[in-house]
Parts: C-alpha cells; structure tokens; sequence
C-alpha cells in the first residue's frame, strides 16, 4: 500500500468515525429515557469529545496530503469543479469543528459539580445542545464524506 492510500484511508476513516460516534450518541439520547440520557450525556460525551478533537485535527492534516497528491496527479492547474468541492469540505469542516466546541462546552457545563447543598436536577437544555451539535456534525460530515465521493471521480 502506498504512503498515498495510507493517508487517503486514514482521512476517509476519521471522518467516518467522528460521524459514527456522534450518530450513536444521538440514537442513544433520544432511544433513552431524559434522566438516563442526562446521566449518559454528563458521562459519555466529554469521552467523546475527547475521540473527536484529534479526528477533527487529523481530518485537514490528511486532506493536505491528499491535496498534495492530488497536485502531483494533475499539475498543478486543478479542475474548478475540484477546487469548488474542495472549498465546499472545508466549511463543512469550519461547521464541524464549530459544533464540536459547542458540544464540548455543554459537556463541560453537565460534567461541573452543583454547589454542594444544591439541588442536583438534570439540566436537558445541555443535553439538547451537545444532541443539536453532534446532528449538526453528522449532517455535515454526511455530506463531507459524500462530496469526498464525488471528488474521487473528478
């Protein structure tokens, strides 16, 4: 195997794996009952924020490679169809990135101790907000994923 499919397999499978986290995440939140997925929320998604960061790091990392042998394929004038789809991956990257922050704050916020002599009460505006970010990441990286099809054949 080439370095160059090395690196296009590890671009493609961390992209798979951060939507697939955050996919499961989402049907486990919304399969469970609200206490169940507060106390699930408060525990798994710091840990899965944690998975995703370097995900989201390595995702341009490879895709720089890509790039590059892409370039080296082609010349170095690329088809604009190309240059668009390539434009097209990295919003859908910003947007990504941007929902995983999101989410990581609400983790934060459920993963914070109450003041002691506080009423523990599960807090489901949190939950619902790391469940909208992880759906924002799994439409967007379904859609990513899907335009790293089609920029395969071009």
């Amino acid at each position: 195997m080439t370095i160059r499919a090395v690196i296009l397999w590890v671009h493609v499978l961390c992209g798979v794996v951060w939507v697939g986290v955050c996919a499961s995440f989402i049907l486990a939140a919304l399969a469970g009952e609200p206490n169940e997925a507060y106390a699930a929320a408060a525990k798994v998604a710091p840990q899965i924020n944690r998975l995703c960061v370097p995900l989201a790091i390595a995702i341009p990392v490879t895709g720089i490679g890509n790039l590059f042998f892409a370039v080296l394929a082609r010349g170095t004038v690329l088809p604009t169809e190309f240059v668009l789809i390539i434009a097209a991956k990295i919003g859908l990257l910003a947007v990504m990135a941007l929902a995983l922050v999101a989410a990581s704050r609400a983790a934060k916020i459920l993963e914070e101790k109450p003041p002691p002599g506080a009423p523990k009460s599960p807090d489901g505006v949190h939950v619902r907000s790391i469940v909208a970010s992880y759906g924002l990441i799994v439409g967007a990286g379904i859609v990513a994923l899907g335009l790293g099809l089609w920029l395969s054949g071009t």
